[in-house]
């Protein structure tokens, strides 16, 4: 008997009252050639008890019981146990409208030379209040020098062969954050992206949400994330370097910034200094670097 085309895996982390209202927008999909595959990171709330009474009153859903090892691992768990060859990321906290699945199968369908697609992704608030503002702009075709500047591919919004994890590798189980954005860019490398330019994910923003909860350590993983991609994993071969280390003095700033209004001064005046080291013509870091009153940069000390 032939398995299902689409394994859709969901994560979850203590989001027991989240999670129902995510499964209700799978399971109100128009195309229902799919498993689902929920993982739970080792909740300790509600959450797995959720999931049980998920899986019995659907048995498109397969539950997976795991201890607490973060996004990718869970992400992972489930690539490794899915029967379906393409794949679709659901977040417990987020949700999909009822034609998503059907739209990105038919334009995958239509397009057989991709293995990617993705869609924009509309943030709205828990009352369901669409957020105005916060959506970026999203492009198709070769993306690593787009991806490198920001990330617009979200991971709910998209649909993506086995392949790419043939390819590329799973996702890194060593980031607590910006796992989307660390596994697109290794997948820019080798695969185009194809884009339906109609928002059919939702976003919830909420304060519990992990990217939003500390946004000083979510800084400095970025700026490392972007450094280990550039200088290890293919970036230097494919952008500009001069460009590159404009992003990586601006995302350096950034996480230094917030660092010294928390008082982290020793922290905040390392990342300073690389923003400075990257790109010397970054004038907003000078004056904040020098007050944290330590020494310059080394190739800023006189000769």
């Amino acid at each position: 008997m032939a398995g299902p085309t689409v394994s859709v895996i969901i994560p979850a982390y203590n989001c027991g009252e989240m999670l129902r209202e995510a499964v209700d927008s799978v399971r109100r999909q128009t195309y229902q050639d799919l498993e689902v595959i929920i993982v739970d990171d080792g909740s300790d709330d509600d959450t797995p008890e959720v999931i049980r009474e998920l899986a019995a009153d659907w048995r498109k859903i397969r539950p997976i019981l795991a201890e607490h090892h973060g996004l990718a691992a869970a992400r992972n768990r489930a690539i490794a146990e899915m029967k379906g060859e393409w794949i679709a990321l659901l977040d417990a906290d987020d949700l999909w409208i009822p034609e998503k699945l059907a739209r990105c199968m038919d334009f995958l369908a239509a397009n057989n030379d991709l293995s990617i697609v993705y869609t924009p992704m509309q943030p709205i608030r828990l009352n369901g209040e669409e957020m105005k503002g916060h959506s970026k702009p999203c492009f198709a075709g070769q993306l690593t020098r787009k991806l490198f500047k920001s990330i617009f591919v979200h991971d709910p919004a998209a649909v993506f062969h086995k392949r790419l994890i043939d390819k590329c590798g799973g996702f890194d189980e060593s980031l607590p954050v910006c796992v989307g954005h660390e596994f697109w860019l290794r997948a820019s490398t080798e695969f185009e992206f194809g884009l339906i330019d109609e928002p059919l994910a939702q976003r919830r923003w909420h304060e519990k949400s992990l990217t939003r909860s500390n946004r000083a350590r979510g800084r400095q993983i970025k700026a490392a994330m972007l450094e280990r991609f550039y200088f290890e994993r293919g970036g230097a071969e494919l952008l500009d370097r001069k460009e590159a280390f404009r992003r990586l003095s601006r995302v350096h700033y950034s996480a230094g910034k917030i660092l010294l209004k928390q008082g982290r001064c020793r922290r905040g005046r390392e990342f300073l200094g690389k923003a400075i080291r990257y790109n010397p013509a970054n004038l907003k870091a000078y004056p904040i670097y020098a007050a944290c009153w330590g020494p310059w940069p080394r190739c800023l000390r006189p000769r």
